[in-house]
Parts: structure tokens; sequence; C-alpha cells
């Protein structure tokens, strides 16, 4: 796993500067890790009230790993970087990079809200309500997101850090949806960004299998 200066392959140069989540985002990433660690408990609830036979036992056992390997994806060490050459962030396997000479700019989000987050209260003004994440994406001179930085893992200081590092012009935006800022930025927000009941329909949807799942293997 790459997660420490040393994995940097010497062809990206000596490194200048670096970033580790600070632990003011904790809260978020362990929120994000909440279903599958239910998930995972459950399962073990399962196999210790109700003690399966070999081969169920062994399937439930498989899926208690998968939720532990889903949390640890949002806990594990992270890190982003900084040579004369490149920006790179840390991954499971290698790093993702970016060409400093590439960057143009830097697009940073000190909130951004799901779709349909902000509504009106009775005096008719919106009301901002639920979580919102920061995000930084770095792009090249046609707008093409070069690198980004997920909220969920990296706090607005830290970005902020970056973008006044990398010295390139820097748009601060305090507060949108993913839909207004692809009308500035139509290609750094995905479809995914845009519409997140995709995630929310197909993660239910796969959440609400296993435990059908795991309820009827265990009940056999």
């Amino acid at each position: 796993m790459a997660d420490n200066i040393r994995h940097i392959p010497e062809r990206f140069g000596e490194v200048q500067q670096v970033w580790h989540p600070r632990i003011t985002s904790m809260g978020r990433r362990l929120l994000a890790c909440l279903p599958p660690a239910l998930l995972g408990v459950m399962c073990l609830a399962v196999l210790w009230l109700r003690r399966p036979a070999p081969a169920i036992s062994a399937i439930i056992a498989v899926i208690v790993l998968a939720c532990v390997g889903l949390c640890w994806l949002w806990l594990r060490p992270s890190m982003v970087a900084v040579t004369r050459s490149h920006v790179l962030g840390s991954r499971i396997v290698g790093f993702h990079k970016a060409q400093r000479s590439e960057i143009e700019q830097a697009v940073l989000v000190e909130a951004l809200e799901r779709p349909g987050q902000a509504s009106a209260g009775r005096d008719g003004k919106p009301r901002r309500r639920g979580l919102t994440r920061p995000y930084l994406w770095l792009v090249d001179d046609g707008g093409r997101r070069l690198f980004r930085l997920d909220g969920t893992v990296w706090d607005v200081r830290s970005l902020n850090q970056l973008a006044d590092y990398l010295g390139v012009p820097v748009q601060k935006v305090p507060r949108t949806t993913p839909k207004n800022l692809a009308r500035s930025w139509p290609r750094i927000v995905g479809p995914l960004m845009r519409y997140p009941w995709i995630r929310s329909v197909s993660s239910g949807a796969v959440l609400i299998a296993t435990v059908a799942v795991v309820y009827w293997l265990a009940w056999q």
C-alpha cells in the first residue's frame, strides 16, 4: 500500500511537501464506514447465535471480511505528496498522479451539498441541512479533471494548503451543489456526483440483498 514517502518511485523526484488527513475528518470517515460495519456485526452475531453449517459459515465469514475491507478503504492511511514535477495521491496500489506542468487551475468547494439538500423554510429563505463535503479539483487548461481529493477524507484546511502551495489560480466556492458546479465545470462533475441517488439505490439494494442472503443461509 502506497501510504509513505518511501513508497514514491525515484522517477518522480524529491518530495517537497506531504499532507496527511487531519483528525477533524475522522467523523466523516467513520460515518462512511457505518453501513459495512453494521452489516459485519450482524454477520458475526449470526455466526455466534446460529452456528450454521461449515459451508454456510464460510460464506458468511467472506461477507464479514468484505465488510472489514470496505471499512479499511475509508480508514486506511492516506497521503498527498508534491514533488518538483508531480502531485501524487496514495491509493491501495501505487499513486494517482498529475503533472504540475499541466495544472492550470484549482477548484476548491468548501461545502458541496447533495442535490435537493437545501430546502426552503417557512420564511421562504433557503434552509441548509445535512452533511456537506469539501472537494478539491486540479484541472488543465481545458477544464478537464487531473486530480481530485474527496472531503470525506480531507478537510478544508488541508485542501486550502495544497492549493496555495501549488501556486496556481484557485477558484474558491463557499457552498454549492453538483448541478450548479457542473454549469461552470462540466468536466469535473461525474454522473455519480451529479446523481447520487444512483449510488444510494445500488448500495441499498446490495445491502438488502446481502442481509436477505445471510438470513436465509443462517436459518436453513
